[in-house]
């Protein structure tokens, strides 16, 4: 189990770092412009912080893993590419998009934390979506898949079932996510991401898939929004959830891996 108990202390070395981080762009943010108000100045907030917290998660993951991350955090090419890929891409964006329905089907709407977002990239210019998509769009993805389904994952896997790997995994994703809907929508990305991660045997697809999804919420964010009716909620998740099902179905056909 000394794997298991590892694993769980660099995850909280992990959300340590991350939230210090944070703190740290934000404060330097502050010292530089002066005071600075969370709406008012939510997109420079947003560039600011999420490089930290990502940077933070890539650093740890590499010197956690060890050598070689191929191996260790299974940095290698893997079995879903092509047209599986794009299934599996397909996949995650109809997810999102049935969880954030799903939400304001519930009446609970997303959580604070993306309402913000969305309302920063509605004002955001040009110039500040182009930047949220590298850094929320690929940058974010490449630390949290890197971190959660390379390391944690990766990890848990050599003494665990792929099932009780991926669950905690996800469960560890959604925490650090720190809102109750926010972290259960990053659990149920969790869960779908961390099976894509164990069907390829890489985490080079759920990191694609994670920064597909990113970026289209992005952008969607600067030029539509979402949508409010109920009625144009249950439809979209009506159509969503079939996609989802057909690419769990066809990750399915795929033969489970042994432990690492």
């Amino acid at each position: 189990m000394r794997p298991v108990w590892t694993a769980l202390l660099v995850y909280l070395v992990a959300v340590v770092a991350v939230l210090s981080l944070q703190l740290a762009a934000v404060t330097a943010l502050v010292g530089w412009r002066g005071a600075i108000e969370v709406e008012h100045d939510a997109l420079a907030t947003l560039l600011a912080g999420v490089p930290a917290s990502s940077l933070a998660l890539i650093g740890i993951a590499f010197l956690a893993g060890g050598r070689p991350p191929s191996l260790t955090l299974r940095l290698c090419r893997g079995r879903i590419v092509g047209r599986g890929l794009a299934i599996v891409v397909l996949g995650t964006l109809a997810l999102s998009q049935a969880l954030e329905s799903l939400t304001i089907l519930l009446g609970v709407g997303p959580g604070p934390a993306l309402d913000w977002i969305a309302r920063t990239m509605a004002d955001a210019p040009p110039i500040g979506v182009l930047l949220a998509v590298v850094v929320v769009g690929v940058l974010a993805p490449i630390g949290e898949e890197l971190f959660f389904r390379g390391y944690l994952q990766t990890r848990l896997r050599r003494v665990w079932s792929a099932g009780p790997a991926i669950m905690v995994t996800a469960l560890a994703f959604g925490v650090i996510h720190g809102e109750p809907v926010h972290g259960l929508l990053a659990f149920a990305l969790g869960l779908y991401l961390g099976l894509v991660t164990e069907r390829a045997e890489s985490v080079m697809p759920a990191m694609i898939c994670h920064a597909a999804n990113n970026s289209v919420s992005v952008v969607l964010s600067a030029w539509m929004g979402s949508p409010e009716s109920l009625g144009a909620n249950a439809a979209t998740f009506l159509l969503s959830a079939p996609v989802v099902a057909a690419a769990i179905w066809w990750m399915s056909r795929l033969p489970w891996p042994q432990p690492a």
